[in-house]
């Protein structure tokens, strides 16, 4: 996804990196998010450290979209529901699109399709 950041954010999106865990099993923070996005080569996009969420912590890591996985969502901001869901993983119900694929979602999706 980092490397098509700018064409997500021309098709009228923005990336929300929530970080559950870091890539070395450290803390979901968000200045371990902040690296952790740098370190993919991220220039743009919101960072959120899942061990610091309020009012509860791990409230990601916690839902039912994560299930030990990560996971992709579209959600307007006209509407505020989630309009699309992927997920990422070994299982093999994962979908692991590209970041392609999510990009052609988030354009269907702001276009009303």
């Amino acid at each position: 996804m980092a490397d098509l950041d700018e064409d997500f954010n021309a098709a009228g999106a923005e990336i929300i990196w929530v970080l559950e865990q870091g890539p070395r099993f450290e803390d979901g923070t968000a200045a371990n998010c902040v690296t952790t996005m740098q370190d993919l080569g991220a220039t743009t996009g919101w960072c959120v450290g899942d061990d610091e969420t309020l009012p509860a912590a791990d409230v990601f890591d916690d839902s039912d979209l994560a299930n030990n996985r990560g996971f992709d969502l579209i959600v307007p901001r006209s509407t505020m529901r989630i309009e699309w869901v992927s997920t990422h993983g070994t299982g093999p119900n994962d979908e692991n699109p590209e970041g392609e694929d999510v990009l052609a979602e988030v354009q269907a999706v702001l276009q009303g399709r």
